[in-house]
């Protein structure tokens, strides 16, 4: 039933994205995801991503997520933490760096899909603080942090390209798909519920079971205030590090 909500969610985004104005952008993301065993079931989560402005012009945003995680069985992991955005904004051709601070939680509930597929499930829960920023002397500044809230929801699939029963070592192709939603005040946001729509795939290599590399193509449809939606073509490099 879930499956069957996310792909018919997925429809009416790309049929609204087909029936708006849109502007393409390319950009390039880069991502070190990082996860630390501690002491029984606890551990460390600290993720970096940086990401180019449309042309590769500029750096657009850097962002560093440190959490910590539990584990409750060997299938669901629960996270919580904290991340730090920092982002460049342009008004009236004048651009500067303003900072978003979020608290976030979030599950990772794996299986195993048809004996083959390792399959990833992620509901994330995030209150962020805005920034609103205003032109003065030249200059962008910020007033306040007003609150918002966002709920996302990340599928993931990975296909090794190995048959062992434990995938340890080897190549592996991934897609995935994530759905990102306005709560709360939206006015404050885009004025909408729907945030933004996310498609991944590519290929990777498993250098051992305690470090990924993979690289791919993501697309991101964003919704604007009007009818118009960004449609961002990203080529995505990113490696999982398991210690």
């Amino acid at each position: 039933m879930l499956r069957k909500t996310v792909f018919l969610f997925t429809l009416l985004v790309v049929y609204s994205a087909v029936h708006s104005q849109t502007q393409n952008r390319f950009a390039t993301w880069f991502s070190a995801n990082n996860a630390i065993h501690l002491r029984g079931k606890w551990g460390l989560q600290f993720d970096m991503s940086i990401r180019s402005s449309d042309q590769l012009v500029y750096l657009q945003t850097i962002l560093l997520r440190p959490g910590l995680s539990y584990r409750l069985n060997n299938s669901v992991t629960l996270f919580a933490g904290y991340n730090h955005v920092l982002s460049r904004n342009t008004i009236d051709n004048i651009s500067g760096y303003l900072t978003e601070h979020q608290c976030w939680q979030q599950a990772f509930i794996r299986h195993r899909l048809f004996n083959r597929l390792n399959t990833l499930h992620r509901p994330l829960m995030e209150e962020r603080f805005i920034t609103s920023p205003y032109v003065s002397n030249n200059s962008i500044k910020t007033k306040g942090h007003p609150f918002v809230m966002r709920l996302r929801y990340l599928l993931r699939n990975v296909l090794p390209f190995t048959r062992e029963a434990v995938f340890s070592r080897g190549a592996y192709a991934f897609a995935q798909q994530e759905i990102l939603l306005n709560i709360g005040k939206v006015e404050r946001l885009n004025g909408k519920n729907f945030d933004q729509f996310r498609a991944a795939a590519g290929w990777g290599y498993r250098f051992s079971p305690k470090f990924d590399l993979e690289a791919g193509y993501l697309y991101r449809n964003i919704a604007t205030r009007t009818s118009a939606h960004f449609h961002d073509h990203i080529v995505q490099i990113g490696s999982f590090l398991r210690l």
